[in-house]
């Protein structure tokens, strides 16, 4: 997000946003679940200041489990690795395709939070050169004509693109 100030002494707000926005959410989601998850475990709690045979019995399954996943999973702990691997590079390749091959808004919004202009942009480097171009222009002239770059593809439904 960028603020720049016209000659006219207004000042305009340009922002760069990703389309799939579902990701803006997603701290909110998470602390979310994981207050209902904190609420629900509240109802486990077991130390009641004395020792009975269910707790004793818990406790042992719990060895037994422990046991188990150990002693189970040791053997298969290197396909573990290799998944982790092949998960990380999964992560990465998509962050590089959200980052360089999603369309991104660049909008400039002028006094009172009025939307003044809009451009859709294939690519991170393409939006943040249109905003700086757009910024440049604003504080030049006081308005923003958000215009194409050298290469930028037509996005579906802008005109011209069918």
């Amino acid at each position: 997000m960028r603020t720049v100030t016209a000659p006219d002494g207004t000042e305009h707000t340009i922002r760069i946003e990703w389309i799939g926005n579902r990701l803006r959410r997603a701290p909110a989601d998470l602390r979310r679940r994981m207050r209902a998850t904190w609420r629900r475990s509240d109802a486990l709690d077991v130390a009641d200041g004395c020792m009975h045979l269910d707790d004793l019995l818990l406790g042992v399954l719990v060895l037994v489990g422990i046991l188990l996943f150990v002693f189970v999973l040791a053997p298969t702990l290197f396909g573990l690795v290799e998944a982790l691997v092949v998960v990380v590079l999964a992560a990465g390749i998509w962050a590089l395709r959200v980052l360089f091959g999603r369309p991104w808004r660049v909008t400039v919004r002028g006094p009172a939070d009025v939307l003044e202009a809009e451009r859709l942009v294939v690519g991170w480097r393409r939006a943040h050169a249109t905003m700086v171009d757009a910024a440049d222009e604003v504080a030049r002239s006081g308005t923003a004509r958000l215009a194409l770059h050298p290469g930028d593809g037509v996005l579906p439904g802008e005109p011209g693109s069918g």
